[in-house]
C-alpha cells in the first residue's frame, strides 16, 4: 500500500506523506498540493479515491481510528449496504437525539456539511481556500 499510494501520488502529479501505525496497518497517507495549482484539487480527490479503492480491495477499510469524514463519508457505499447504513443511522439517532453531535461526520447526508452549517454565501467563500 505504500507503494502504491507512492505511485499514485506520482502519476496525479502530486506528493504523498505516508504515516502510519506499523503494528496495525493503519495507513495515513497525506496528499500534499497547493490550491492555488488550476486542477490540483480535482486530481488530489481522483488520487485519494484510487488508495481508498486500493485498500478497500486489499480486504481493508477507509477509515481509521477517526472514523469517517467529509472526504470519505460519500465511499461507505463500497463498504456498507443501504440496510447497514440506516441501521447506523438509527444507532446515531438514540445517542444524539438532540441531532448536535459531529452533524456532518461519519453518514452521508446528501448535501455539503459546509452547505448544513455555514450557509451558501460562507460555503462560496470557504470553497477558494479549503478542501470541504
Amino acid at each position: 500500500m505504500l507503494r502504491l499510494s507512492e505511485e499514485v501520488a506520482a502519476r496525479y502529479g502530486i506528493k504523498v506523506v505516508n504515516i502510519f501505525h506499523a503494528g496495525d496497518g493503519n495507513l495515513h497517507p497525506l496528499l500534499l498540493f497547493d490550491l492555488r495549482e488550476p486542477g490540483v484539487r480535482e486530481r488530489a480527490i481522483a488520487a485519494g479515491e484510487e488508495i481508498l479503492k486500493a485498500c478497500v480491495a486489499a480486504g481493508g477499510t477507509i477509515s481509521g481510528e477517526h472514523g469517517i469524514g467529509i472526504e470519505k463519508r460519500d465511499y461507505l457505499q463500497w463498504l456498507f449496504s443501504p440496510d447497514d447504513m440506516a441501521a447506523f443511522a438509527d444507532l446515531r439517532a438514540v445517542f444524539d437525539q438532540a441531532g448536535t453531535m459531529n452533524t456532518c461526520k461519519l453518514l452521508p447526508t446528501g448535501s455539503s456539511c459546509a452547505d448544513i452549517r455555514y450557509g451558501r454565501a460562507a460555503l462560496r467563500a470557504i470553497e477558494h481556500g479549503a478542501w470541504i
